[in-house]
């Protein structure tokens, strides 16, 4: 994926977020919270080429606070929907932030031949 579908994500999230909680519908609020976090570690796993460690410490960050926003939102509303959605959002996470150490080692492998 490239940077605008990341972006297109990350808006997508934050307009969910706003109307799930204007509307009074918990679970879309933070559905969308945890879509925006998740899409800004997708972008920075995809998009940002580098192998610092200040870059895996923000994947990191992202990625705990998707999950905590998603385990709080399921626990504080009871969502079907949370519930539903957190193992699928979760596994999905995990693939991102894996890859952002496993496609490196990949690339300097293929580099090195």
């Amino acid at each position: 994926m490239n940077l605008p579908a990341w972006a297109a994500l990350a808006i997508t999230g934050l307009i969910l977020s706003t109307v799930g909680f204007v509307l009074g519908n918990f679970g879309i609020g933070f559905l969308g919270i945890a879509l925006t976090l998740a899409s800004i570690s997708g972008a920075l796993t995809w998009c940002v080429r580098t192998d610092h460690q200040l870059k895996k410490a923000k994947e990191a960050i992202l990625l705990l606070g998707a999950i905590g926003t998603i385990v709080y939102g399921y626990f504080s509303t009871g969502s079907l929907l949370l519930a539903a959605l957190t193992a699928f959002i979760t596994v999905l996470i995990f693939v991102g932030f894996t890859l952002s150490y496993v496609l490196p080692k990949i690339r300097n492998r293929l580099s090195k031949v």
